[in-house]
């Protein structure tokens, strides 16, 4: 058993702007199920995937520059991308990379109170079109809204119903 884990190290790219020392917190999209309830003609009632909930992240940057903020005023349709990196190490000093890839729209900039003696912040929030995270090369989720691809881990869910419409 490798024990806990340890964040060591981490980098951002946030539409070309590469942060270090500026990324204070990021918040990667929950991947949660969409579930409706069955029951038929059965005495048990149960329940059945019918999609995902929309995915959102945040990220909070200490003195972010007038570059990434203007990632909030990108033109109609335009993404922003979002990459994140880390390094981490368990108990056992294993030591291995999670990344994530975050594809989306920044839906809010909020400004951190002014106050003397604090550096500035500002968190931002943004509607999420795509997301992929891997561990260690191997993926743990890859959702894509327009594309239809669905990969919760083992494989792409919706790879033969795309077929089956005759969607690539």
């Amino acid at each position: 058993m490798a024990g806990q884990r340890s964040r060591i190290s981490r980098m951002a790219i946030i539409n070309g702007e590469p942060l270090i020392k500026e990324l204070d917190e990021f918040t990667p999209p929950e991947v949660k199920k969409t579930m409706q309830e069955t029951r038929g003609g059965s005495f048990i009632p149960g329940e059945v995937m019918v999609g995902l909930e929309k995915l959102t992240a945040k990220f909070k940057v200490k003195g972010a520059s007038q570059a990434l903020l203007s990632a909030f005023g990108l033109a109609n349709g335009e993404m922003c991308q979002v990459n994140v990196n880390e390094s981490h190490q368990d108990e056992d000093g294993n030591k291995f990379a999670i990344k994530y890839s975050v594809t989306g729209e920044i839906t809010s900039v909020t400004e951190s109170a002014s106050k003397m003696g604090e550096l500035p912040d500002n968190e931002m929030e943004m509607s999420v079109s795509a997301y992929k995270k891997t561990e260690a090369g191997r993926t743990i989720y890859e959702i894509d809204r327009n594309a239809q691809i669905l990969n919760l881990g083992n494989g792409d869910l919706l790879a033969e119903h795309r077929r089956n419409v005759g969607l690539p």
